[in-house]
């Protein structure tokens, strides 16, 4: 079992959201936590090192995955309006 953080930036964008969508936000992270390599919806983004992206409808929960420390780092929750929407936020996937 991987153990997960949040950003500030991911904290900020979660407090602002429905009680609904955030429970299923916490869900889907409570799933990727337990074995993020077998979620249907999570794909690597190009580029990047250790970033993933999880789909939850239009959606998106990006993250680092460490593999070798057993750590997931949420570090964005947006909503996709574009393709660019990843390429605005690569440089916080370290």
């Amino acid at each position: 079992m991987f153990r997960v953080y949040f950003t500030s930036r991911s904290d900020k964008e979660l407090a602002e959201l429905p009680q609904e969508l955030k429970q299923k936000i916490f869900n889907e992270i409570k799933v990727i936590s337990e074995n993020s390599f077998l979620h249907h919806q999570v794909r690597k983004v190009e580029g990047t090192k250790f970033g993933y992206r999880l789909r939850l409808g239009r959606w998106r929960i990006l993250f680092a995955l460490f593999s070798k420390e057993k750590r997931i780092e949420i570090v964005d929750i947006f909503l996709k309006k574009g393709k660019e929407d990843y390429e605005k936020r690569k440089h916080l996937l370290r």
